[in-house]
């Protein structure tokens, strides 16, 4: 019987590999399919531009939802959310998240009705995945004075989207906490002056981590597990909500404080 348990742990962690390099094979297929195909219809329904990136990110958060399932019903991975209400409702707000897998975005933006988002050089001129980032109208992370306005500029739109951006900039590594946060997210909420919405994700045991290859998957499959907390006003965590280099900093400390703080609570409750 015993032989049996790890011949059938074998395969199944077999299947799960292979599983796992279909689901990105077909993530790059359907980025190049949205760029490709999807994008130019999209761009002919309609003259007006802000239109045509509504409907792209629809058609984005579809394709994340139904790549997300997709990885369930393989048997990859599962996940739960907590308080679904406040991410699906959330309008003009900077959400904010940690970023412990690979993944982490095409998940929240799958739960959220309608997001823009922040992404990195690697993704903007990588070829599966400019085609939708850039049709989309999603912000480039520059690093730049540029790049802090057009994001201002995105949130104070009227009945504009809510703006997802990782404070970390980059993945946590395997084995470790928060990376220290960048200071852009607490440089665009100051600025736009928005309520600050944030995510908690954890995911266990911990794989997609920061330098490990997809195929280094855990020997059962995953489970991601997002809770979204309630919004914060700037008002209510500095005195004074002037935009300069000091307050832009104590933002970003209390920041990173707070997801450290809630981080740690929700380990000693699993």
């Amino acid at each position: 019987m015993l032989k049996l348990n790890r011949i059938k742990q074998k395969a199944n962690y077999a299947w799960r590999v292979g599983a796992t390099g279909f689901s990105f094979a077909s993530f790059g297929l359907g980025g190049v399919a949205i760029g490709g195909l999807i994008a130019p219809l999209v761009k002919l329904s309609s003259a007006d531009l802000e239109l045509r990136k509504q409907r792209t990110q629809k058609v984005i958060k579809h394709s994340f939802k139904g790549f997300t399932e997709m990885m369930v019903k393989l048997g990859i991975m599962t996940y739960t959310v907590e308080g679904l209400d406040k991410l699906q409702h959330s309008q003009q707000e900077l959400v904010i998240a940690n970023h412990p897998t690979l993944i982490d975005v095409v998940v929240l933006i799958g739960l959220m009705e309608q997001a823009n988002c922040v992404v990195k050089q690697a993704l903007w001129s990588n070829p599966f995945t400019k085609g939708p980032v850039q049709s989309a109208g999603y912000i480039l992370n520059a690093g730049s004075e540029q790049f802090i306005q057009d994001c201002v500029h995105k949130l104070q739109q009227d009945h504009a989207a809510s703006l997802l951006i990782f404070p970390e900039g980059t993945r946590t590594a395997k084995g470790e906490h928060l990376n220290d946060f960048q200071r852009g997210a607490a440089n665009i909420a100051l600025r736009a002056g928005v309520p600050i919405r944030p995510v908690l994700i954890t995911c266990t045991p911990s794989t997609l981590t920061k330098n490990e290859k997809w195929y280094h998957i855990p020997e059962q499959p995953f489970h991601i597990h997002v809770k979204v907390l309630d919004a914060i006003r700037v008002e209510d965590v500095l005195d004074d909500v002037t935009v300069n280099p000091k307050n832009v900093r104590q933002l970003n400390q209390q920041l990173q404080w707070f997801f450290n703080q809630e981080l740690s609570v929700n380990e000693q409750s699993c």
